[in-house]
């Protein structure tokens, strides 16, 4: 029976490994606002108040995407930024003013590392998913936990706006993956010795 034995371990341990490569989790937090952009009503050029959104539970993060709404007639206008509670900063978008381009809002647009066009190859009205200007696996790593922070200033006078929502998509491996490893790994020292061959001989 002990080659009988080696070929199922060898199963068991090739499954578990395609288990634990898709046991990652995604976590969604969301926050609704209602946020003039700028601030000042009085101005037309300016920051808006901080957006947060508070993750109460402790996990590493592994990666992340964000979703975001924002009402503005000229999306060209605004700088997105993101800060993580450890305090890292990333940029989302901000355009270079070398030219002029028209077009409004962020409508249900997601930011994502993996997405196949560039933020700063697309055009407003944004939907959809891009890549950021900066990476998001800059937060890879942190511990999700605290206040996340989404910051934007209007860079350019005549136009106003309002922020809606935004959203956070946070994976993390999910803590049955080590287990699972664990138990792959203890099956396969229950393997045979190589060589061994047949039944042994009373």
């Amino acid at each position: 029976m002990s080659g009988w034995g080696k070929i199922i371990a060898v199963l068991v341990v090739g499954s578990l490994s395609a288990i634990a490569a898709r046991a990652d989790t995604v976590l969604y937090y969301s926050g609704q606002f209602d946020l003039p952009i700028p601030a000042d009503p009085d101005n037309t050029k300016g920051s808006m108040d901080p957006a947060t959104i508070h993750v109460p539970d402790h996990f590493i993060l592994a990666d992340l995407d964000i979703t975001v709404n924002v009402t503005h007639s000229k999306a060209f206008d605004l700088q997105l930024y993101l800060s993580s509670p450890a305090g890292t900063a990333v940029v989302l978008n901000m355009y270079q003013f070398t030219n002029y381009i028209e077009g409004a809002d962020y409508s249900g647009t997601t930011f994502d590392d993996e997405a196949a066009i560039s933020i700063r190859d697309a055009l407003p009205p944004f939907e959809g998913s891009y890549r950021p200007l900066e990476s998001l696996a800059a937060f890879d790593g942190e511990d999700a936990y605290g206040p996340w922070t989404l910051s934007i200033y209007d860079a350019y006078y005549g136009d106003t706006g309002h922020f809606g929502s935004f959203t956070l998509a946070i994976t993390t491996p999910e803590p049955a993956t080590v287990a699972l490893l664990a138990l792959g790994l203890a099956l396969t020292s229950l393997m045979p010795p190589r060589g061994r061959k047949g039944r042994e001989k009373l």
